[in-house]
């Protein structure tokens, strides 16, 4: 097949199986986001990593990755409410992705800053602000507007610094699900066009009129980025991305080269960077990537995103002339076995826990119908169709009802 020949399959059909390369973009991802941290936190020489040193002032490592991270989340998760749009059931799938993995990494390493990198020591586990700052991350401050400082820090452990920097990136996308969730219930046409007509209006809002959701959404990028996944989830059946489009992507960036050089006295635009690397990674997730059947079947992205900043403000505590390249290599050799204990220990069993539940709760109603003479067996609210196994917003296996098309 040539470059310029489409490619073979739809970003749909990639989306549906285990055979993709999202979760290695999302890794990816994780890993630029601790580059970028390293850099900065190191004890010693501390500053921008090289990539970041020739994307400023238009942008830097850590918030293209997170951006990205933002466009696939907004596919993943839009497709688990066009598979089955129920409230109860799309929550629950979002906090048994989202909070066990949190809770033991917020438990883990606050426990192990308190007792060896505080001034009172092992006394200050007992102490309400210690319990106080666990149970506030977990819950991702019920999303409150305005966190107190003081719940985002614990006096005397780590200098009284932010124990953990990067949580303001998961109380945005609690928000953006809440969001997503009241357009699905309020879906007066089939759900497909609805979203995609929806991601559409906010998204102009967003840039144009950002008053419209100002009040609860006004990081107009990441939000941006997210409705992009959006609409991209809805046109996932017709999509088919591949490397011709990395190429016009990059043709577009170096047509604006002289013109935004001129006029901003740096070459590169935030549109024509995210627009190249967007592209870049849907072709990547896109692909049957081989050699990657782990990584495929197992994401171990967001431990390497929640636990990396504690872990180099530890590092930065016992290695105190560490540099950027030490310190980056010694975090990179805690989060190894981390990682693999956070998905294979808490992250994948609640997902599964939470499918089980389902199950059971679905199977219920039927059991009852067939145990009654003549009974017909009703279709379950807002879903229709055989049961088949598909994948959730991190790329594992997952028993649900297809949605009528």
């Amino acid at each position: 097949m040539s470059m310029l020949s489409p490619p073979a399959r739809t970003l749909g059909a990639a989306t549906e199986t285990h055979d993709n390369g999202f979760n290695a973009v999302r890794l990816a991802c994780a890993l630029a986001v601790m580059v970028y941290h390293a850099y900065q936190m190191a004890p010693v020489a501390a500053g921008l990593d090289p990539l970041t040193s020739r994307l400023r002032p238009v942008t830097d490592l850590g918030a293209l990755a997170v951006g990205i991270f933002f466009l696939i989340s907004g596919m993943f998760v839009s497709q688990s409410w066009l598979r089955d749009p129920h409230l109860g059931r799309f929550a629950l799938r979002r906090v048994a992705r989202i909070v066990p993995g949190l809770f033991v990494a917020t438990l883990l390493c606050t426990l192990t800053a308190v007792a060896f990198f505080s001034e009172r020591g092992p006394a200050g586990l007992f102490d309400s602000a210690t319990w106080r700052y666990i149970f506030g991350n977990t819950v991702l401050h019920w999303l409150q507007y305005n966190i107190p400082p003081e719940e985002l820090s614990i006096p005397g452990v780590l200098g009284g610094r932010n124990l953990n920097g990067v949580l303001w990136t998961l109380y945005w996308e609690g928000r953006m699900y809440v969001v997503l969730a009241l357009v699905g219930i309020a879906a007066v046409m089939p759900m497909r066009p609805w979203l995609r007509g929806a991601a559409i209006f906010l998204l102009l809002a967003a840039n144009l009129f950002p008053e419209v959701l100002s009040g609860y959404l006004w990081e107009v990028r990441l939000w941006s980025l997210f409705l992009t996944g959006v609409l991209l989830q809805t046109l996932a059946p017709q999509l088919r991305i591949g490397p011709v489009h990395v190429l016009c992507a990059l043709a577009l960036v170096g047509l604006n080269w002289t013109r935004s050089l001129a006029m901003t006295q740096h070459p590169l635009t935030w549109f024509g960077i995210v627009l190249l690397v967007a592209a870049l990674a849907l072709w990547i997730g896109s692909a049957r990537v081989r050699g990657l059947g782990h990584v495929q079947r197992h994401d171990y992205s967001y431990a390497v995103y929640i636990y990396h900043w504690p872990v180099l403000m530890m590092i930065g505590a016992l290695v105190p002339n560490a540099k950027p390249h030490l310190a980056l290599a010694l975090c990179l050799l805690v989060l190894a076995p981390l990682s693999l204990l956070s998905w294979h220990w808490v992250e994948a069993p609640a997902m599964r826990a939470a499918r089980r539940w389902l199950r059971r709760r679905r199977r219920a109603p039927d059991d009852v119908a067939s145990a009654m003479p003549g009974a017909v067996i009703p279709a379950q609210a807002g879903i229709q169709g055989s049961t088949s196994t598909t994948v959730d917003s991190s790329g594992n296996a997952e028993n649900r009802n297809r949605a009528a098309s």
